[in-house]
């Protein structure tokens, strides 16, 4: 009789045992699930030309992530010719950012329907998987601003009462900071450090180390809206009538690209798009990167200029409610149609 108790104990302890070790495998399992895969260095989310027009697309390989105006600018996905959009979630986004299995953006204000199933507002920073899951979290709930993804960590504005200021959060939420107290828009990033307009030096082009934490006056020139492309940074001037130049960042040259005053512009490979800013003829304009082939493409006053490599996309400045593309090739089609997904 001592002897069946010992083996039903022990048979007891057995089971015991595998439990535990099957919880632990479980366990063990969900946790290397849910850990964010790290992202290649030089890793960032979005073009910094898009970033500065609200980063309403965002071309990732053989995808295209946008923000519908025809569908409460909920986040949608399409193949890069505009075929096969699909709404990925219902949610009012912008400043799209995409990094290996994941999308970033800023969760824009809505008045309509319900977001992540829950009813009212819900501003922030967000993280959603792309495919197979409707996985997504929150990194930080509050009114956020221009936002872009520098390898494992998301750079964005953070607005408090009446004032802005400059924080991150890594990917995996687990680590967050606020930078310094100051407006600055993230979205210029070149060999992993951001380049801002510094409004409290005047405007003048400053560089912020993502390594090192520090920043500090990287040109003596005053500069709205800085866009890196192909060795150089574009921006409108502040101290010439925002005209458009460019700064080479290999021979330290500096290049006036436009006679016309900038209302926005965008750059992409080769090819510019800017909105001429004039009471009597205003109009949207398409040219080389290096100022020459100035070609317009519709009259009137356009913003939110979105480049991909197929298409240009871009609002009516009184009517976001429509979207409008053209060739974006510099040696393109000029004909702009309106873009219904």
């Amino acid at each position: 009789m001592a002897r069946e108790n010992n083996k039903k104990n022990l048979l007891i302890i057995l089971i015991v045992i595998i439990i535990v070790l099957i919880m632990i495998t479980l366990t063990i399992i969900t946790k290397i699930n849910r850990s964010m895969p790290s992202n290649p260095l030089g890793t960032v989310g979005n073009t910094s030309g898009n970033l500065n027009n609200n980063g309403l697309f965002c071309e990732d390989g053989s995808k295209i992530y946008f923000s519908n105006p025809y569908d409460n600018n909920y986040l949608y996905s399409m193949n890069p010719d505009g075929s096969d959009a699909e709404l990925l979630m219902e949610v009012p986004s912008k400043f799209i950012n995409s990094a290996g299995d994941y999308l970033y953006f800023n969760q824009m204000d809505s008045d309509v329907g319900t977001i992540f199933g829950l009813a009212g507002n819900m501003h922030g920073v967000y993280r959603k998987k792309k495919t197979g899951s409707k996985e997504y979290i929150c990194l930080d709930r509050a009114v956020v601003g221009y936002v872009v993804l520098v390898n494992d960590t998301v750079y964005y504005q953070y607005a408090d009462k009446d004032e802005t200021s400059f924080k991150y959060v890594t990917t995996d939420n687990k680590n967050s900071e606020l930078i310094e107290k100051s407006y600055v828009n993230p979205s210029c990033v070149i060999n992993n450090n951001i380049y801002y307009p510094d409004y409290n030096n005047n405007h003048l082009l400053a560089e912020y180390n993502t390594s090192t934490g520090q920043s500090n006056i990287f040109l003596n020139v005053r500069v709205h809206n800085p866009t890196y492309s192909n060795g150089y940074i574009y921006y409108m001037s502040v101290d010439d009538d925002y005209h458009l130049y460019r700064y080479s960042l290999s021979d330290n040259s500096t290049q006036q690209l436009t006679e016309d005053r900038l209302d926005c512009f965008n750059v992409l490979g080769d090819t510019v798009f800017y909105q001429k800013n004039d009471k009597e003829a205003p109009m949207l304009i398409r040219m080389n990167a290096d100022g020459s082939g100035k070609t317009a493409i519709a009259e009137g006053n356009f913003t939110n200029i979105n480049m991909t490599t197929y298409y240009t996309y871009f609002q009516d400045y009184l009517d976001k409610s429509r979207l409008y593309r053209v060739t974006t090739s510099a040696a393109g089609d000029t004909s702009v149609s309106e873009f219904i997904p």
